[in-house]
């Protein structure tokens, strides 16, 4: 990819890997190995790659490679469809090639860093690539031309992928250790499964199997303080099959969740049961001018995982709704505090809710909001958090068309329509169905939030299709050494 790779921790030359799990010791050998050149990033983190013998021109997607690479792999799956495989031998390496954050991870390892072997910034340009060709083939060309005539492509044609704040200051860092370490360190919630010996694991990628690990270098210090993986008196407490979630809050110490079967046992840091079924997180929303914002939140609810993220998706949103101009790029230096009536009266619909993490700026800046949120415990959250805001209706449901259009409705016997819808549905998107109702409640801007590029692309296609044109896009990287992007998109009409 030719981005600038850290010199700290560079490979080079052909190398052997360690793997673990399905591609690991006398298994492996059962299978068949196969050398690839590899070629352009795909949607799934995978490079798209073909046998370098020609073998009749077969696409193959291999994980825990790099585009340029020739690499020695292990085919996994030869479906009609298409051939999969791993990494085992880098025969000439990437210069974006670095030493993994989390070998464990690795190839035949645990799901969640599959990008660990890629420098940061490489990473954010193979998720711009990504993004790009989903936009252009799975939105279309019409839809990837808007985007790429917005300012922000104006440099390469496509929007570049934003890291997060904290990982933005670790690159820049003085110090080589720092600088090694950005991205670890982020994650304020991590899930293991308990494997049949005993020990705390991680589900092998596209796989039941569970692998133990020994290593959290994605969660923050005080979930790797806890040691979840190495100390006796969490092991004592592990039984197989068992769940175990840590919750590192904004304010307070940790807690450990573990589930067996329908019981929950929710612990303290030092590994004592607690009556503690709450959790509070607090959102820097000083630029916006609104200050420190508090969520009430059962200790399994939902909330953004990296730490940066819910900050950044608030003032990034809030900014969008409030903006006069099209914006997706959040506060900026010179932009002033945000007027507390600055949305005195203005109809905000708002799909896949969560626990009001948007809701509460949009309330505190006086906006009427009608919200919807699939999960009821999310939604309990919510009404704790948000109990004191008048103009503010939080609804449990299914986001379906007709959902949707109840929300719409304002006034019991008005019309259903709205001035700003904002979405953040889960990875699947919004489909036609959501997308076409939410464009019948006649909003002037559209503020839509995606995890998904392929989904996000197949939405915006369809927004486009109903009259609506992309303003302004931002995407951001809030899943380091992983193939996930988080995009959002501003909309307008006509």
């Amino acid at each position: 990819m030719r981005s600038a790779g850290s010199r700290d921790s560079r490979v080079t030359g052909s190398e052997r890997w360690p793997t673990r799990g399905r591609a690991a010791g006398g298994e492996r050998d059962r299978r068949e190995e196969i050398v690839l050149r590899v070629g352009a990033p795909a949607h799934g983190g995978h490079c798209v790659a073909r046998p370098v013998d020609g073998a009749g021109g077969r696409v193959v997607f291999v994980r825990h490679a790099l585009p340029g690479e020739t690499v020695r792999a292990v085919l996994t799956d030869r479906s009609a469809r298409a051939w999969r495989a791993e990494t085992i031998e880098v025969l000439s390496a990437s210069p974006d090639r670095v030493r993994s954050v989390w070998p464990e991870a690795g190839s035949g390892g645990v799901g969640g860093g599959e990008l660990g072997h890629v420098a940061l910034p490489a990473q954010r340009t193979w998720k711009q690539w990504v993004l790009a060709d989903c936009l252009r083939r799975i939105g279309g060309q019409e839809v990837a031309a808007a985007v790429a005539a917005l300012p922000e492509a104006a440099a390469t044609g496509t929007v570049p992928v934003e890291a997060m704040p904290s990982e933005r200051a670790a690159e820049a860092s003085g110090d080589s250790r720092t600088r090694r370490r950005a991205g670890t360190g982020a994650r304020t919630r991590v899930a293991l499964t308990v494997t049949d010996d005993g020990r705390a694991g991680m589900h092998c990628f596209r796989s039941g199997r569970v692998l133990p690990v020994t290593h959290l270098p994605l969660a923050v210090s005080e979930i790797r303080a806890l040691g979840l993986t190495e100390r006796a008196v969490w092991r004592r407490r592990y039984s197989p099959g068992a769940r175990v979630r840590a919750v590192a809050p904004g304010v307070g110490e940790p807690v450990v969740i573990i589930s067996n079967g329908s019981r929950d046992r929710i612990l303290t840091a030092s590994g004592h049961t607690t009556g503690r079924r709450r959790v509070t997180e607090v959102v820097d929303a000083a630029g916006l001018g609104l200050g420190e914002l508090r969520y009430s939140l059962h200790a399994e609810g939902f909330w953004q995982v990296h730490r940066d993220a819910p900050a950044v998706l608030v003032d990034r949103v809030v900014r969008a709704v409030i903006s006069a101009g099209p914006t997706a790029a959040g506060t900026r230096v010179g932009d002033g505090p945000a007027d507390r009536d600055a949305l005195a009266g203005v109809r905000v619909v708002e799909l896949y809710a969560g626990a009001g993490l948007l809701t509460a700026p949009l309330a505190v800046l006086g906006a009427r909001v009608r919200s919807l949120e699939g999960s009821e415990q999310a939604v309990r959250d919510a009404r704790r958090t948000l109990h004191d805001r008048a103009g503010v209706d939080l609804l449990a449901g299914e986001v379906t068309p007709a959902s949707v259009e109840e929300l719409g409705r304002f006034d019991p016997d008005g019309v259903p329509g709205a001035d700003v819808v904002i979405l953040d549905p889960p990875r699947r998107g919004a489909g036609r169905a959501v997308v076409e109702a939410v464009a019948a409640l006649g909003a002037g801007r559209v503020v839509m939030v995606s995890c998904d590029p392929a989904a996000g692309a197949r939405d915006l296609g369809i927004f486009m299709g109903f009259g609506y044109r992309p303003v302004a896009v931002s995407a951001l990287d809030m899943f380091p050494h992983t193939h996930h992007v988080e995009v959002v998109c501003v909309l307008e009409r006509g």
